[in-house]
């Protein structure tokens, strides 16, 4: 009975260890989820009352405006941007192509202390239900497109990649 209870806690404690930070990421991004959501999924018992949306703590933007359902990216900062930053989402959607791009401002931020940015590919954006991206990458940049903080997806790229070794 020791032997299972011993080989139990390892295995809570290893995966409760993160991984490395990855050498072309730059600090400042807690996490980042990304999901893909339904109509349904994406309401809130508001508005069945309301008949207007809300979204509580977080600030969601969507490609799409007044389309709901799509692929969306959860992200906590740990950072606070200066007023004039952009969230830059890049996504790769098939190999061999270049990745496309969506820019939104962090004017409007989100409530402390458990408020995200929400960002959604929605509309023709979010591809069919199926669709996953093949990689992305999330960058936080200042008016002067310098990068203050960065993350990406596993497949977005390699050391070597970057001219790393």
């Amino acid at each position: 009975m020791a032997c299972w209870q011993a080989a139990l806690i390892a295995l809570a404690l290893t995966a409760c260890d993160s991984p490395p930070p990855s050498v072309v990421d730059l600090p400042g991004v807690d996490y980042v989820h990304p999901k893909r959501r339904t109509e349904a999924d994406v309401a809130r018992a508001s508005e069945a009352f309301y008949a207007k949306e809300t979204h509580g703590q977080d600030v969601v933007f969507r490609s799409v405006e007044h389309e709901q359902a799509g692929y969306y990216f959860y992200t906590k900062l740990d950072i606070d941007p200066p007023a004039d930053a952009r969230l830059v989402l890049e996504v790769v959607r098939k190999e061999a192509t270049a990745p496309e791009r969506y820019v939104f401002s962090t004017k409007v931020r989100p409530q402390f202390p458990v408020g995200e940015y929400v960002i959604g590919l929605t509309g023709k954006d979010a591809g069919s239900p199926q669709w996953v991206p093949i990689a992305w990458r999330l960058s936080v940049v200042d008016a002067q497109g310098k990068v203050l903080a960065s993350t990406h997806s596993f497949l977005w790229g390699s050391p070597t990649d970057f001219g790393q070794k």
